[in-house]
């Protein structure tokens, strides 16, 4: 009997370019339908969603579960596979719309169940809690704008091409060990990309039961000085030119380098160890690609390097003082619009969707 799968991504980050969103590829396939769910704070978006996924969960079906990524707490997505069904929280800043309404998608109206009249008496108690909170976070973007450029890891100082040279040959060489041979006229995989951390309200967060999920054996890479990445975009396109689709998890806080790759159909996973994933099965096996280089071999690099990370991590920690800040008046808000939602009507509009779906 084959293992029930329940995986748990993110789809956004709060990354050193501001938001990043990787939602344009959620629920996007052949036959997929996506419910875009709009509603203000407390409307009950990530109770709905939630519902939807143990219900699909009870009923033995493989679930996806997208986390909100300032909230892990939160739901902003769930997608059952079998049913080809998504439902996504399509508020700022990740606002969504179906790719063809009615073909593809629709939307449900949350806000619906909340007395918006009567809301209206608050209206600058919720504006100024809103601008309060925008700015945290434009604190935080700027912060964490400020730890990439800091990391060493992420900028790649203290590698050279020859490097990444050595570091893409090594991936060649267990391509040619993991992966079986393409046959004639196989049609190039396909990429799927989803967010494995980031930076949250809780702090750094990297969702460690999702890999083991979808992979047997899993490589922890050395990424001290970002050779990671390099490493990664290797083995995916070794694995896609091989005919097999992949997952690859963008690093959160520069969205442009991988920081992990699940092979689903050979059960196999490669993470760089960026620091917050120290919790992977004890299993994994590591590549120790901190070897490759000698830029940082002397005792002055070390030196400069180690500051360098030290400074990226202040940095980053103070970012997410300002997220959780941010959060605080976000429950604010949350506890403003709870007064004016019908609780009773919204449960069963969810229990109607069950029953539609059949799995109430």
């Amino acid at each position: 009997m084959e293992k029930q799968q329940i995986t748990r991504w993110f789809l956004g980050a709060n990354s050193g370019n501001g938001f990043s969103s990787l939602y344009e590829g959620f629920c996007r396939g052949d036959g997929d339908f996506l419910r875009v769910i709009k509603g203000g704070p407390g409307c009950g978006k990530s109770t709905f969603m939630r519902r939807i996924g143990e219900a699909a969960e009870a009923r033995g079906l493989e679930v996806e579960y997208i986390l909100c990524s300032g909230d892990p707490d939160s739901l902003d997505g769930v997608y059952i596979p079998a049913l080809r069904l998504g439902y996504a929280d399509g508020t700022a800043p990740h606002i969504m719309d179906p790719e063809c309404f009615g073909a593809s998608g629709d939307y449900l109206n949350l806000g619906a169940y909340c007395n918006t009249a009567a809301l209206r008496d608050r209206a600058l108690e919720l504006e100024l809690l809103t601008l309060s909170y925008r700015k945290r976070y434009a604190r935080a973007y700027s912060l964490l704008r400020a730890a990439a450029n800091a990391s060493p890891a992420v900028s790649g100082a203290y590698i050279a091409e020859a490097d990444r040279a050595a570091a893409a040959k090594r991936a060649a060489s267990m391509a040619g060990r993991e992966l079986p041979r393409a046959k004639k006229n196989t049609p190039r995989g396909h990429v799927t990309r989803r967010f494995l951390g980031g930076a949250t309200c809780q702090g750094r967060v990297f969702l460690t039961g999702t890999l083991p999920q979808l992979c047997e054996r899993i490589y922890r890479l050395e990424n001290t000085l970002g050779l990671g990445s390099v490493f990664i975009d290797a083995m995916a396109d070794e694995a896609l030119m091989r005919g097999f689709d992949v997952t690859l998890c963008p690093n959160w806080l520069d969205p442009s380098l991988n920081e992990a790759l699940a092979i689903p159909e050979l059960g196999l996973g490669f993470v760089a160890d960026c620091g917050d994933n120290a919790t992977l099965p004890d299993t994994c096996r590591c590549l120790h690609l901190d070897s490759l280089p000698d830029a940082a071999s002397s005792r002055s690099a070390r030196k400069k390097f180690r500051a360098e990370a030290r400074l990226a991590k202040e940095l980053t920690d103070l970012a997410i003082n300002s997220l959780g800040q941010a959060k605080q008046l976000h429950d604010q808000l949350e506890s403003v619009c709870l007064s004016y939602v019908n609780f009773t009507e919204l449960s069963e509009a969810a229990g109607r969707e069950l029953a539609r779906l059949r799995l109430g």
